[in-house]
């Protein structure tokens, strides 16, 4: 049977969707913000680019050189900075900040928690960190604040505080971040409850799975959207900046579909 068309396996080959259908990079050197280049990337071809798996990320190298490019593109990807409470608390004060200079700054793409330090000052860190913590009980109107030497990962934490306690601390204002710093003096960092959930996408929709974020900082300020580049200058690897600097981007159309002869 001839020229019958699979959508979702390849079954002469038990080969995947994904290698069946492959993207065709398309490098656009006009300098537009994410929105407008994934804009164009609609009109013109099928999205801003999608990076699915290391040949790609190869392919999308290969291409963007080839057309006289060394610097920063837009691809496809962004992620929305969404700072929460542990106890969900999201009412007057929820906002409040005491970020150390030059906090958040997202190292290695991977800092969804957030820690003190004993300068009342607040750093964003690897959830997997291991480090005291401070819990209150009570209600939020009249905490009792509790400082806990024994070091645990965040969601360690936060099991701890909600066992025996309320929850991990939440800080705010001014007087409730002194109460905590005159508690927890001894100690150079400790987890609070502020965090937040990767919330990282696909223009096209599709499974963030794959990455290759560069391996220092990304620097968050009060951002609450953050878009991605592949930057050429560090190996392809991706960095989260503002969404509305103009670069050159990276589009991609549908390369081939699977059929089974």
């Amino acid at each position: 049977m001839e020229g019958i068309f699979i959508g979702v396996l390849c079954l002469s080959g038990c080969l995947t969707f994904s290698t069946c259908l492959l993207h065709q990079y398309h490098f656009v050197s006009d300098v537009m913000n994410w929105t407008e280049a994934q804009s164009y990337c609609r009109e013109k071809y099928t999205d801003l680019a999608t990076i699915e798996n290391t040949e790609e990320m190869k392919k999308l190298k290969d291409t963007v050189p080839a057309a006289g490019h060394s610097s920063k593109v837009w691809i496809g990807l962004y992620s929305h900075i969404d700072w929460k409470w542990s106890d969900g608390f999201n009412q007057s004060g929820a906002e409040y900040r005491n970020w150390k200079e030059n906090q958040p700054n997202n190292h290695e793409a991977d800092e969804l928690c957030v820690s003190k330090d004993n300068e009342r000052k607040l750093f964003d860190e690897d959830c997997h960190e291991q480090f005291p913590f401070v819990c209150y009980r009570g209600t939020l109107e009249d905490p009792d604040f509790v400082q806990v030497t024994t070091a645990k990962n965040w969601s360690e934490a936060q099991r701890h505080c909600r066992e025996h306690y309320t929850d991990v601390v939440t800080v705010t204002n001014d007087a409730d971040r002194d109460k905590i710093q005159n508690l927890t003096i001894p100690l150079n960092l400790a987890w609070i409850g502020l965090y937040r959930d990767p919330q990282i996408y696909w223009s096209d929709g599709s499974n963030y799975s794959f990455s290759s974020w560069y391996q220092g900082g990304h620097p968050l300020g009060s951002m609450k959207v953050v878009c991605v580049v592949a930057d050429l200058r560090q190996g392809g690897n991706w960095s989260l900046i503002s969404c509305e600097e103009r670069k050159p981007f990276v589009c991609y159309s549908m390369r081939g579909w699977c059929f089974l002869e």
